[in-house]
């Protein structure tokens, strides 16, 4: 199987790639996109992205994807998602982010998010996070929780949360807070409240008082304390 249309992908030009129908891409191979320069993938559009096979993907390459115009994203699959290297996600930035569907996410892994440039994370939207296996967040940095839109976090649920490493929680901040289903904080742990700058606290509520683990609470200091609105207090619970 190839691209059909172009004999030589080493020699295509983005001009080459815009000049196909979408359904040239149906049978192209890792190896034809591995073989193919950069600044081809400029000519790429969403529907030749969803005519691809998944496996294909996999010839992806960091500055392929930064060539890639924002809109061709519409076109991903969470299966082409999972089938690319991670490493490629570096070329990815905010636009294409945002243009991805939500189900897209559901083939990200920990190493794909490790490799993702914290900026990319601008473009994050509640149903995308939602999306997302829980054990993908295990590449979550502070740098790309902090580039998060807040309203991003009401896509968290408490088995991301506790699949984050307690250093993500640096770069949580009170409007990220703010916003995460009370439900979410139930993977909250000591170590992870620890990490958290006090002023994040400014965001608790109430709810997700209630809904933290008892025993994280052993990370709290005086400074988160005193950063919390009063009414946080009212489901403390003895525990």
């Amino acid at each position: 199987m190839a691209i059909v249309g172009i004999d030589n992908t080493a020699g295509a030009t983005a001009a080459d790639v815009a000049a196909l129908p979408a359904d040239a891409m149906a049978g192209a191979t890792a190896d034809d996109f591995a073989n193919m320069p950069a600044d081809a993938m400029s000519g790429m559009s969403a529907d030749m992205m969803a005519a691809m096979p998944p496996d294909a993907m996999g010839g992806m390459s960091a500055d392929m994807m930064a060539a890639m115009p924002p809109a061709a994203m519409e076109g991903m699959s969470a299966d082409m998602m999972a089938a690319m290297p991670p490493d490629a996600i570096s070329g990815m930035d905010a636009g294409m982010m945002a243009a991805m569907p939500p189900e897209a996410m559901e083939g990200m892994s920990p190493d794909m998010m490790a490799a993702m440039p914290p900026e990319a994370m601008e473009g994050m939207s509640p149903d995308m996070m939602a999306a997302m296996p829980p054990e993908a967040m295990e590449g979550m940095s502070p740098d790309m929780m902090a580039a998060m839109p807040p309203e991003a976090m009401e896509g968290m649920d408490a088995g991301m949360m506790a699949a984050m490493h307690p250093a993500a929680m640096e770069g949580m901040g009170p409007d990220m807070m703010a916003a995460m289903p009370p439900d979410a904080m139930g993977g909250m742990d000591a170590d992870m409240m620890a990490a958290m700058p006090p002023t994040a606290m400014e965001g608790m509520g109430p709810d997700m008082m209630a809904a933290i683990p008892p025993d994280a609470m052993s990370g709290m200091d005086a400074d988160m304390m005193a950063a919390m609105p009063p009414d946080a207090m009212a489901n403390m619970s003895p525990d």
